[in-house]
């Protein structure tokens, strides 16, 4: 990447080799954490194979004091990176945030790309103001939620369990379900067709590939077979999927996070979803989980009302900003 230079200021690539020990100084500065070196070299190493990424950093005075990364997205958003921009609190308002954006823009647009994407706490107003001055626009807001699990009172909710019934639906667990021969199929339709019309901020619905749906479901560390809730009709050749709660194992302890949840559209209006959510909490209050956290964007209002009657208490939104270059 070429360099951009003023009388104090110059913008160079990352010295991978040399350069560590004063990306730690920047991030603990700008964070106020305790990263090492050897967790940047571990996270730097962790990258998704295939997708291109890259550091430029700014040097004032011979000191590095900020940086910016960039992260390509996977097919098919290739053209569009993540970018993650950072200045040592002592050195902002001098033009060392932007002129690592109009650097890495340049980079980025040659190599072909076309947007820029970041994300932030509605909270960090400066940061969310400098992404706004230097050309990124607000495209898109979710919401994370927290609930808490313990005293929580189930039953509050009236569900019409009878009506359930008459239309010939059950409940089943993934773990009761799963040595179906065709139950990953299934569930992968299953998931495949109620994803698709969760609101999104792109036009087109991409699918996530069968073997990674089945990795993420049936083989991650995160992977819970227990706390994902289907609704099932039974028929004489097997069971017919028709609504799912996904409930994963977060890495904070003893938490959940509620993935999917979805009916197909010609069993909408029965409560399912009200009905599955409430398997959902059941199992992981049973099994003394302290919390489900869930994240739902702006635009998915009727799962945002239903997480909202049940008692998730909503957070500071994560904005989505997107430049195009």
């Amino acid at each position: 990447m070429d360099a951009v230079e003023s009388v104090m200021l110059s913008i160079r690539g990352f010295d991978f080799t040399n350069d560590y020990e004063a990306l730690m100084w920047l991030e603990n500065g700008i964070h106020g954490g305790n990263v090492s070196v050897e967790e940047l070299r571990e996270r730097d190493a962790s990258r998704v194979p295939g997708l291109a990424w890259g550091r430029l950093v700014a040097v004032w005075d011979w000191q590095i004091v900020g940086a910016i990364e960039a992260q390509q997205k996977p097919d098919p958003f290739q053209g569009r990176s993540e970018v993650r921009v950072g200045v040592r609190p002592d050195h902002r308002g001098l033009g060392i945030g932007t002129a690592l954006v109009t650097a890495l823009e340049t980079a980025l647009r040659d190599a072909g790309g076309d947007t820029m994407l970041a994300f932030t706490d509605e909270l960090e107003m400066g940061y969310n103001h400098f992404l706004w001055r230097v050309g990124f626009a607000e495209s898109a807001r979710g919401y994370p939620q927290w609930l808490a699990l313990p005293g929580y009172d189930l039953e509050r909710f009236s569900v019409n369990w009878d009506a359930i019934r008459e239309a010939g639906l059950e409940f089943r667990s993934l773990s009761e379900v799963r040595f179906e021969w065709d139950c990953a199929q299934k569930l992968y339709d299953l998931y495949c067709t109620v994803e698709r019309d969760v609101p999104r901020v792109d036009d087109w619905y991409i699918p996530k590939p069968f073997d990674e749906f089945c990795a993420d479901i049936f083989d991650s560390p995160s992977s819970l077979p227990d706390g994902v809730m289907l609704a099932v009709r039974v028929h004489d050749w097997g069971m017919e999927y028709v609504g799912c709660n996904i409930l994963y194992l977060d890495s904070g302890g003893r938490v959940l996070h509620n993935g999917l949840t979805g009916v197909r559209r010609e069993a909408r209006g029965l409560g399912l979803a009200l009905a599955l959510k409430l398997k959902g909490i059941e199992f992981a209050r049973n099994n003394g989980f302290d919390g489900i956290k869930s994240y739902n964007a702006s635009t998915n209002d009727a799962i945002l009302k239903l997480n909202t009657k049940l008692g998730f208490q909503r957070q500071s939104a994560i904005l989505e900003w997107r430049k195009r270059i």
